[in-house]
């Protein structure tokens, strides 16, 4: 890439060049490349949640396509060293909106099913919350031992699939489940239902832990 340079006085009256912005850096930050995959996620999590039928093929490959973008908006923003307060809010705003949806499309009217539902709004409405009155995403702040643990090596570990498990991926099979098999949405099996509830209390927990 070409930069050009611009004149700098040093100490001793000379000029010495100094590097201009890349062209990237000089762009509006609602133009860098990591917010406006963010904005793709935004669009397909609307369109996802506008689908009268939960398990439709459109509804699956909307929030299939947002959550797998949310893999790639991350490395792009540091390989471009375009990190910003926007796009870390717009990223995880948008995630905690798909999940709190995902969750309440796929949750039965049973007991569990309403304190899922419960924990779910709470979790992601107390981050969103959180995000608000902070200004950042929870996991750039210290924390405390529980939410490091479920954040450790950027959430790749057990306590944080299982968190996964409860916000969003048991949801997607469910879908999935019900778009190929004819089955309702809110239908499950005991081993997922098992994963379910210990993910929902690992959820409990961890919002719990984010405001301590």
């Amino acid at each position: 890439m070409v930069t050009t340079r611009i004149a700098k006085p040093t100490p001793n009256g000379t000029a010495e060049s100094k590097p201009d912005k890349p062209a990237q850096k000089r762009l509006p930050v609602v133009l860098w490349a990591p917010n406006l995959i963010g904005y793709v996620r935004v669009v397909t999590m609307v369109m996802g949640m506008l689908e009268k039928d939960a398990a439709s093929t459109m509804s699956i490959w909307c929030f299939t396509i947002s959550l797998l973008l949310d893999y790639i908006d991350g490395p792009v923003a540091r390989k471009l060293d375009q990190c910003s307060q926007f796009g870390d809010l717009l990223d995880h705003y948008t995630d905690h909106l798909t999940m709190m949806y995902l969750v309440y499309a796929t949750s039965d009217s049973s007991a569990f099913g309403r304190i899922n539902i419960f924990a779910s709004g709470l979790h992601n409405g107390s981050a969103c919350l959180y995000m608000l009155v902070k200004g950042h995403y929870m996991k750039h702040s210290k924390g405390n031992t529980f939410t490091r643990a479920i954040e450790a090596n950027n959430y790749w570990n057990m306590l944080s699939l299982l968190w996964g498990f409860n916000t969003y991926i048991i949801p997607l099979i469910k879908m999935s489940y019900a778009h190929d098999f004819g089955m309702g949405v809110t239908s499950t099996t005991s081993m997922l239902g098992i994963i379910d509830a210990i993910g929902m209390t690992l959820t409990l927990g961890y919002t719990i832990a984010m405001w301590i």
